[in-house]
This record gives structure tokens, sequence and C-alpha cells, in this order.
């Protein structure tokens, strides 16, 4: 028996870089492709590690993707993942802590709105965007999203529920007004949650491309998604070598690779809903 305790150690932690290879596979062929010719990329069989490094890739990559597009991306992801944020700890709040009649129903409707697919909604946002003249500008970029406040709502407020309510009443009997609770005690304790919100609701909006194609046509607020869009069209193919495209989409990729890396213990806590530290 003990021999086989001072084995599973081993065994597990091998299972788990194994398993951490095959998942990040894909991401690893990404870089090595970024750095080869395009030439090695489209051979067969194919190569898994470049013959030589190709760091023109990254520049030809760069100059497609167009410096005014990753900007509007920063602009979007930042301040819709903002603006979401704090309507949604603030709904949680409510929904948490606030006690009314038709508490239970919202948490229904919120739940319910998650089952909703957003290209039945498409057409409806974009007539109302439209009407309000805010096609082509920021406001008409953010702000539908930020509507979305769904999943967010409900996963502050599963994880507000489980902070003590004494800490609450404490700060109300104190003479603590809602908002003053809400910024001192609510959303210090609700950093796990606001960390595992942030990774996953940045990357959605990174990575969005259908509200964006439709609501920012013109150049000067289109994002990084629609930029990357032709290079899976067919018609690019004899104009973007594969090579580039591959540089393309890692420049898109790596932002989201380090703000996971940097909310992950964050990111872990909110998931695991641990309460108060």
């Amino acid at each position: 028996m003990r021999r086989l305790r001072r084995f599973r150690k081993p065994v597990r932690m091998f299972f788990i870089l194994v398993v951490g290879v095959f998942l990040a596979s894909p991401l690893l062929y990404l870089v090595s492709g970024s750095l080869m010719s395009s030439a090695q990329l489209t051979q067969f069989p194919p190569a898994f590690f470049p013959s030589s490094i190709h760091w023109s890739n990254f520049t030809a990559a760069w100059d497609y993707l167009h410096l005014r597009a990753g900007v509007n991306s920063i602009i979007f992801t930042v301040v819709t993942v903002a603006l979401q944020w704090s309507l949604c700890v603030s709904g949680g709040f409510v929904l948490a802590k606030m006690h009314f009649r038709a508490a239970r129903r919202v948490v229904a409707l919120l739940g319910l709105s998650l089952f909703v697919p957003t290209i039945t909604t498409l057409v409806p946002t974009f007539v109302v965007t439209d009407k309000l003249h805010l096609i082509n500008t920021y406001p008409g970029l953010i702000l539908p999203i930020v509507a979305q406040t769904g999943f967010g709502t409900l996963l502050f407020r599963q994880y507000i529920v489980s902070l003590p309510t004494e800490l609450v009443d404490a700060a109300r009997v104190d003479g603590a007004k809602w908002m003053l609770i809400l910024r001192r005690v609510i959303i210090p304790l609700a950093l796990p949650a606001t960390g595992a919100y942030a990774a996953i609701s940045v990357l959605t909006a990174w990575n969005m491309y259908l509200w964006p194609l439709v609501a920012a046509t013109k150049p000067s607020v289109s994002v990084l998604t629609e930029s990357l869009a032709p290079l899976a069209e067919t018609q690019y193919g004899g104009v973007i070598p594969e090579s580039v495209a591959f540089a393309a989409t890692l420049i898109t990729t790596l932002p989201m690779i380090v703000a996971f890396l940097a909310a992950q213990k964050t990111f872990i806590r909110g998931i695991q809903g641990s309460g108060v530290e």
C-alpha cells in the first residue's frame, strides 16, 4: 500500500501533464505555424516545428489587422465589461440581500434569458439601435451588449447569497446606506466572483463577431474579429498566406491568454464559490 501511495502522486501529475499538453496542442500548433513559411505549413505530411523562424509573418499580419481595429477592440472590451459589471454586481446584491416579493420571479426571468439564442434578438436590437441613430458609433456598439446582464447578475447573486447577512445588518445598524454597503462591504468580499466574471466576460467581448459585424460597418469603429473574418474566405486564399493568417490569429489571441493568466487564481476561487476568505 505504501508503494502504491508513493507512485500515486507522480502518476497523477503525469496524467495532468498529458491532458494539459493535449488541450494546449491547438495553441502550441498556432504558435509553431505562425513562425513557419507558407510552404512548410501546407506541406504533407504536416510539420509540427518550423525549420526556420519567419518573424516577417507577424509584421505582415500586423499591417493587415490595422492598429485602429486593435484600439477599437480594447475600447469595446474594457468599456463593455466595466459597465456590465457595475450592473451585474448591483443587481446581484439586490437579489441576494434585499428581500422583496418579486425577487424569485426576477431570478427566474434572468435564468430564462440565458436560453434565448442571440440570433433571435439580433434584428430587434439592430432596429432599435438604428432608430436611435447609433449604428457605427461606440454607444451603438457597446450599450446593447451591456444590457445582456442575465449571466453576470445570477453569478454575483449566487456568490453574494453565501456571504454572511450579519455583515449587511451590522452596516445598516451603523447607518450605512445601501450604496455604501455595496461599495465598502459587498464589492471587496466579491472579488473572487469579479475575477470569474471578468475572465469570462472579457473573453466573450473580445471574441464577439456577430453584433460588431452588424453595428460597426465602418473601419473607424470595426474590431479585430471583423479584420480576421476575411481570412476564412476562399477568395482570399491566394492573397493572404496561411502563415500570416496564423500570425494574425496569434496576435489577437495573446491578450486573452495574458488576461486569463492574470486572473487565474481569482477565477478559480470565484467558480468554487468559496465565500468569505
